[in-house]
């Protein structure tokens, strides 16, 4: 008998649905959630997307392909998320399980679908049954081996990690939705009682059926559906999170890969035109900042990889690169959806002038950053309006004042200018053989 299942089995049609309505339902509070994001980001500096749609077929290419290349690489990929030791590791294993799970449950639903205009179109059998069954059984248990090792690293608390409270619910919800996963098969497996290959290819499915083996064939058939209908409840509870809690990297993390410069770390110059366009120069509010620059500050996941690698961190000084995007994503947050008035300043009360003056423009920060987060001019975007209001300060205000008096930016008199070339004359040599 050739292997195969049927992707409703043991589920009556009324549960198939009020399946579907909740996954509209699901799906829709997915997308008001993330609605409400894009309408703040959308409320920054245009960056005028429309532009890689102009020219022809080979043009839209060369500026489509640089982005899309870095989703896939550094993506999909995971090419910037490595270098963390286990951290690193497990959360690729995690990422890699996961997107295999989600293939193939998006492989199933498209059988489905098929068999639905003709039962010849499904492909949900044979070798590639095997092959699915046996790959997503393997799978699973990487994006739980993620999991736990997330799991216990929040209990250790550390330091340069943020810190939520629905961390948990997220943590907790993956591992339960694994774990019923598992569940589900074995029962499944229990009261259909597949034979041969068509069960060995579900070896962790298989194993969980032996927990079970002293229900009777109507007892199974009853787990069975009682555990898929909670399975069900916790993948709709993750959809529709997503955009509420740190989830939201899902989507956010690959669209700001997308449009994020390809050379990091330079700065963006400013010309009079733009200045006598814009009356200002930097950014003196939140609405100042790209769209682009809004949306990176949502994508943020809170590692703490720019924290650890910031100097000025490092030596007590008073900037962590995590905390000033997490500042700015607090106050889009007041500002586009609590309202303008009830928002604290840009300046002063979100982030302080000291902080922005800590910063050395050193792009350690934006080197580690696994999603492309441009913290540095960010910070240097926001020195710029202090500069135009006359608030520089600290080591650069005295660099720019010895500039202006000496020429030099340590102060040195004008005739000492040559003296560092001293040392590499040539010492006189003695002829006198006496």
């Amino acid at each position: 008998m050739e292997p195969t299942r049927e992707t409703f089995g043991n589920i009556p049609p009324t549960s198939q649905a009020v399946f579907y309505v909740l996954t509209v339902l699901a799906m829709g509070v997915f997308a008001y959630g993330l609605w409400l994001r894009f309408r703040m980001w959308r409320r920054g500096q245009p960056i005028n997307l429309l532009q890689l749609l102009v020219g022809g077929a080979k043009v839209m290419w060369g500026k489509i392909w640089p982005g899309t290349r870095r989703v896939l690489v550094e993506g999909l990929g995971q090419q910037r998320v490595r270098g963390r030791g286990l951290a690193s590791s497990a959360h690729i294993v995690m990422f890699a399980g996961f997107m295999m799970l989600l293939l193939g449950t998006t492989l199933l639903e498209i059988d489905h679908l098929a068999a639905m205009i003709s039962p010849e179109l499904s492909f949900h059998r044979g070798t590639y049954y095997v092959i699915y069954e046996l790959t997503l059984d393997v799978f699973g248990l990487f994006f739980l081996a993620g999991c736990g090792y997330f799991l216990w690293r929040r209990t250790r608390r550390p330091a340069s990690v943020g810190h939520r409270a629905t961390d948990w619910y997220v943590l907790l919800s993956f591992i339960a939705i694994g774990v019923t996963g598992y569940l589900v098969e074995g029962l499944r497996i229990l009261w259909q009682q597949p034979q041969g290959i068509a069960a060995w290819c579900s070896p962790v499915g298989l194993a969980v059926s032996k927990l079970f083996s002293d229900l009777s064939l109507a007892d199974a058939r009853s787990a069975h559906w009682g555990v898929w209908w909670i399975h069900s409840l916790l993948v709709f509870g993750f959809i529709a999170s997503i955009p509420y809690t740190r989830l939201l990297h899902f989507i956010t993390g690959p669209m700001n890969l997308f449009l994020a410069a390809p050379s990091l770390g330079q700065l963006r110059p400013v010309t009079m035109e733009e200045v006598e366009l814009t009356e200002r120069i930097g950014v003196s509010e939140i609405g100042h900042l790209t769209q682009q620059q809004l949306l990176s500050l949502d994508a943020c996941m809170e590692c703490g990889r720019c924290e650890e690698a910031c100097p000025a961190f490092a030596t007590g000084k008073p900037l962590s690169p995590k905390a000033v995007v997490q500042d700015l994503r607090g106050l889009m947050e007041k500002t586009f959806a609590g309202g303008a008035a009830k928002a604290p300043a840009l300046h002063g009360e979100t982030i302080s002038a000291e902080t922005l003056w800590s910063c050395t423009s050193c792009n350690a920060c934006v080197e580690v950053c696994p999603v492309r987060i441009d913290q540095v001019a960010l910070i240097v975007d926001l020195r710029r309006h202090l500069v135009s209001e006359g608030g520089l300060s600290g080591t650069a205000a005295t660099a720019l004042r010895r500039m202006q008096s000496a020429g030099n930016p340590w102060g040195l008199p004008g005739n000492e200018r040559g003296a560092w070339t001293a040392a590499l004359a040539p010492s006189p040599t003695n002829s006198d053989p006496a």
